[in-house]
């Protein structure tokens, strides 16, 4: 496991640790439905008791990714989002609230930018960078530039994941490992496999790193269930689904991002 001097990531898994709480993390799209309600999302998050926000990049061909999110790609693509819009976006949420954020992204506009990506990113403050189509055995070169400005690479397991792969992912890991529930791709789902705990307990007997869930939770029971054996529980389309359903009433659209994040924060106390 990594260690990175200061990142905000370990500080906010050690204060919980201590609180005896487990971390929330939900993921919006930089943009959806535009700049400006997507930035009060992000606040609005913060502000209901988020531990760290996972912001997306919009990019035309998310192949991890369900229809639901998908569509929040598409919508934020129209407002024609640049990279520097995004740290932009990042730096007006940490001027809110100092929250560690996590930029998801694909390769893509990564292999573009090169340094000045990693750069950028540590400028906007972001703490941690998951690139979803980036093995790990081929991202030596941004690890570089990761390391060099301070930004914690985040990587995936899978359920397929053997446990030769998870040491290797886990010695290159650091802030916590992203364990994905289901094989497939992202959206909420009504049942989540009985597995899940075992396979988390499993990561956690090879190496200390913390453990978030995600892919597929869509309530408070299955966050509770989830809080169990892992560290943080990661949610996404069933958010953005609120974005999606309440397009024509923002203050709508606030309240029941607000109400239902409040919701997970109080079932994730062991």
């Amino acid at each position: 496991m990594k260690k990175i001097k200061g990142n905000k990531i370990d500080a906010v898994f050690k204060a919980l640790k201590h609180k005896k709480r487990k971390a929330f993390i939900p993921f919006i799209s930089i943009g959806d439905p535009d700049m400006k309600t997507s930035l009060e999302i992000a606040k609005t998050l913060a502000d209901s008791g988020a531990d760290i926000i996972e912001l997306g990049f919009p990019f035309s061909d998310p192949m991890a990714d369900g229809k639901v999110i998908q569509r929040s790609y598409e919508r934020a693509l129209k407002n024609k989002i640049s990279m520097e819009d995004a740290f932009g976006f990042i730096k007006e949420l940490k001027s809110h609230k100092d929250i560690p954020v996590i930029f998801f992204t694909y390769y893509n506009p990564v292999f573009v930018m090169r340094e000045r990506f990693a750069e950028g990113a540590a400028e906007a403050g972001v703490d941690g960078v998951l690139v979803v189509d980036l093995p790990p055995e081929e991202s030596g070169e941004l690890t570089e530039y990761l390391d060099k400005y301070g930004i914690y690479q985040i990587y995936l397991l899978a359920p397929t994941t053997d446990k030769n792969r998870i040491k290797n992912i886990l010695s290159r890991a650091g802030g916590f490992v992203y364990y994905v529930s289901v094989t497939g791709v992202t959206g909420a789902r009504e049942s989540l496999p009985e597995t899940i705990r075992a396979s988390v307990r499993s990561i956690k007997e090879i190496g200390s790193i913390p453990v978030g869930v995600g892919f597929g939770i869509s309530s408070g029971e299955q966050a509770r269930d989830i809080a169990e054996s892992a560290d943080a529980v990661i949610i996404g389309s069933k958010i953005i689904k609120f974005i999606e359903d309440n397009m024509d009433d923002k203050a709508a659209m606030i309240n029941e991002i607000s109400k239902f994040s409040s919701g997970i924060i109080s079932v994730l106390s062991i």
